[in-house]
């Protein structure tokens, strides 16, 4: 495992030395370049995502339904692709911390996580123990806290794992009836979200058409900036709020319940997904390309790595195996790494060879 992250380590130092290091930092690209970043990253990755989000979350909420009139057999299986295809959908878009995702509480109420104290579990389980039908009517789980309306409250309710939910049986009744809410408000906030992107007033024109009259955007560095952030925001979250807490400082230590979405069974394919759309976002907006000729090597290096990292996510074992069996977490251990030298890549070697300067994004501070 050591040569696999001396590896990393060689690829991502093979790159030319900091652009700024011995004299000015380089003035940031033309106009001309910007506009055309921002434009493929709205255009070609971030409104197929929203789509591609509205459209799993549709699903989510007729399957999900579905079950609730007439539980199958496999419902376990059922419940698993559908909520993991909907994760999947969200990992797309989860570290756009901008546009209309970003307003009244969206972000917080799709996926209220992380929940360090619980708080969605206690509120659920109160719900549950007390059943209100009026919390299924139309709306009515939009005016509840955030952390019951979401991902992680929706799979607190399919994945109990004590037997079907659904039926003529009263609680495993309501208990799906409540899952059908939960999906049907991720719905909502997600075809929210799509409309706020959309018309002549939406937040694909305002990040295409930077100017002094653009009510967030004033000049074409700033929704630059923008999408870099997210890069690295992404990052940082994968690295630092899902897979470090988990980890802990050993085998002995580690708690696979700090990470999102183990109830399912899906935190890694979560951890894959999520770096692997960090990576087209950079890819197909050809963000990367914005810096000197000298850095030519830079996108094929940010994806090599990162590809390194899915791999890593997508071939481990269980989760509490990957945590504690020593080859496997060994692999987990480089993947943090890895994710650490690409956020140096992105935000000191890129941002410098390129003139731009990223800032603090939502997660410092936390």
């Amino acid at each position: 495992m050591r040569r696999l992250a001396l590896a990393a380590v060689l690829v991502l130092a093979a790159l030319p030395a900091r652009a700024q290091e011995g004299g000015p930092p380089p003035p940031p690209p033309d106009a001309a370049a910007l506009r055309a970043v921002a434009a493929r990253a709205v255009d070609g990755y971030i409104l197929p995502g929203y789509a591609a989000l509205d459209a799993a979350a549709k699903e989510a909420a007729r399957t999900i339904g579905a079950e609730c009139t007439a539980p199958s057999a496999d419902q376990p299986a059922v419940f698993a692709a559908t909520f993991r295809d909907l994760l999947a959908a969200w990992a797309a878009v989860d570290f756009l911390r901008f546009g209309p995702m970003a307003e009244n509480g969206r972000l917080e109420r799709f996926a209220f996580w992380p929940d360090p104290h619980g708080t969605g579990t206690r509120q659920l389980r109160r719900m549950l123990a007390d059943p209100d039908p009026a919390l299924l009517a139309p709306g009515a789980l939009a005016r509840q806290s955030a952390a019951v309306q979401g991902l992680p409250a929706l799979e607190g309710l399919l994945f109990a794992g004590d037997g079907p939910i659904g039926g003529t049986e009263p609680k495993a009744r309501f208990r799906c009836d409540l899952a059908v809410a939960v999906a049907g408000n991720l719905e909502t906030i997600a075809a929210e979200a799509v409309a706020g992107w959309q018309g002549p007033d939406g937040f694909a024109a305002v990040m295409t058409a930077p100017g002094p009259d653009n009510r967030v955007y004033r000049d074409p560095l700033e929704p630059v900036t923008e999408i870099l952030k997210a890069v690295l925001l992404g990052l940082e979250q994968v690295r630092d709020q899902r897979l470090t807490p988990a980890l802990g400082a050993d085998a002995a230590s580690a708690k696979p319940s700090r990470a999102p979405y183990g109830r399912s069974g899906a935190t890694l394919a979560y951890l894959a997904a999520s770096t692997a759309a960090i990576d087209r976002l950079a890819q197909q907006s050809g963000l990367l390309g914005l810096a000197p000729p000298a850095w030519k090597t830079l996108p094929n290096a940010a994806h090599f790595e990162t590809g390194n990292v899915v791999e890593v996510f997508e071939t481990a074992p269980a989760l509490d195996t990957a945590l504690t069996e020593p080859k496997a977490r060994g692999k987990l251990e480089y993947a943090r790494v890895v994710l650490k030298g690409l956020e140096e890549l992105y935000q000191v070697q890129f941002a410098g060879a390129a003139g731009l300067s990223p800032g603090f994004n939502a997660l410092d501070g936390d």
